[in-house]
Parts: C-alpha cells; structure tokens; sequence
C-alpha cells in the first residue's frame, strides 16, 4: 500500500522526538522537553490519521489499533498534564516509560487483524478507545506510585491516574456489552479476554475502596497502584505474548484417538 511507508516513518519520527524529549528531561531542559514531546503527539496523531487508510479504504480500526493507539493515549496524559502546569516536571518523568512503550513497538510492531463485519461499529471503536485510555493511565499510576516510593515525589498524583483510569475501564466494559450485544446477541461473553477485564476492574474497585481501611496508609495505597499496572500489563500485553497450543496438535491427537476408540467397539461388538 502507498500510505504504509508515510504513517509508519511519521510513527518512527514520533517516536524519535519522544526520546529526544527524554533526553531533555535528563539534563533538566524541561521546557525544551515538554514542547519536544508536544510535536512528536501531534506527529504520531497525523499518523494514526493516516493509518486509517492502511486496508485501502478509510476505517477507525486503523487509528485506535491498541499496539499504537496506546503510546499515543500516554503521550496525550503527558502532554495535557504539562501543558496544564509547566512548572510541575514530575509527569515528564513518565517519558521514559513512554519511550520504553514505543521502543517495543518500533521493535516488535504488532500484528493488525484485518476488520471484521462485528468491528466496524461506534461501540467497538468507543471500546479501543477507552480501555487504551484506561491502561495508559494505569501505566501512569505505577510510574508515579514508584516514584512516590522512592521519595522522588513527595505528593501523591498516582492516585488520580488510577481513578481516571477506573472510569475509563468502566466505559470500556458498558461499550463492550453494547459491542456484544450487537455483533454476538449478548452482554457478555466468558472469553479468557474477557475474565482478564473481569479480573483487572475488580482490582481496581478494590484498590478504590482502600480509602475506608483504617490505617492503610498512602505508601500502602502506591504499593497497590504498582501491583494493579503490573497485572494490567502482564494479563493484556504480557499473557497474549505466550505461545498457545496449536489446533492442528488437537486435530492430530482427535485423528490418533478415533481409530483406536473405533478398534474399542469393533471389540466389544464381538
């Protein structure tokens, strides 16, 4: 395809400016680092722009793809958050785990599944959407607990990421049942994808509801926030890395087993 070459070299120019924004937090050229890594997002949205028409016809599922929409979603957090007060240079501490993100990507690129007749529809779009969001901002969490924890911070902004991403996995889910409920006539279904989102809001509505223990202070509070971007990352980016068991080995073990149980009948009919 034509545009191919044009969205991923503006992706990979992206993701150069975020690493050269890195470079001036590291030297404390902060205003140079905030302003740098501005550009690579508008950069990186004139790509996922493009990137709609990556199957030859214009589609979303281009654009909110989670293996390149999710880098995005971290640097917009990054981008507002600064541009809101530039004089708070905590949050341009998570360029490097913006530039870890996208190095990974530009390294392993992802595999993009071409669209489907259920993926087309403003629910499955709003679903990309809000749980890229959502992890970007559980990310930001951990980051910022770690930091906490380590003293370099001594205020507490990862509780508000954390809070934000909740509700904005909650809306990943109500779009999700309205995606299942149109594409597959239910509300949900007992997928393992589906058990991992299970698993992952109960941890947060649990991490939610630590503000009525008594005694469970805030560096308990981070030490939470860190254990809920660790299984964000493990069940959503980690588990699907792992080799599955081939179905060809379950059709060739299905062929090995009928003639021996066709051998078992032939026996017991005489």
């Amino acid at each position: 395809m034509v545009l191919k070459p044009v969205f991923t070299l503006l992706f990979q120019g992206a993701a150069s400016l975020y690493f050269l924004a890195l470079i001036f937090y590291v030297v404390k050229k902060y205003r140079w680092a905030g302003w740098t890594v501005t550009i690579g997002l508008l950069v990186h949205t004139v790509s996922q722009t493009i990137r709609c028409w990556r199957y030859g016809y214009f589609t979303l599922e281009g654009a909110f793809h989670a293996g390149f929409f999710l880098p995005w979603c971290l640097a917009a957090l990054i981008v507002v958050a600064w541009q809101r007060n530039k004089s708070q240079h905590h949050i341009l501490s998570a360029l490097i785990a913006l530039v870890v993100v996208i190095a990974l990507v530009v390294l392993v690129p992802p595999t993009c599944h071409n669209p489907t007749p259920f993926t087309p529809t403003w629910s499955a779009y709003l679903f990309f959407i809000f749980e890229s969001l959502a992890h970007a901002c559980f990310i930001l969490s951990g980051w910022l607990a770690v930091r906490f924890l380590l003293g370099r911070h001594p205020q507490a902004p990862f509780h508000s990421y954390a809070v934000w991403g909740f509700v904005f996995f909650s809306l990943a889910q109500l779009a999700g049942c309205a995606w299942t409920y149109l594409g597959w006539s239910g509300l949900f279904r007992w997928g393992t994808r589906h058990m991992h989102s299970a698993a992952l809001w109960c941890f947060y509505c649990s991490y939610l509801h630590t503000a009525y223990l008594k005694g469970f202070g805030l560096r308990n509070k981070a030490r939470f926030a860190v254990a809920g971007t660790l299984l964000a990352l493990v069940l959503f980016y980690g588990l699907p890395l792992l080799p599955r068991p081939s179905r060809n080995l379950s059709a060739q073990t299905s062929t090995i087993n009928q003639p021996q149980s066709q051998n078992v009948l032939s026996q017991e009919a005489l």
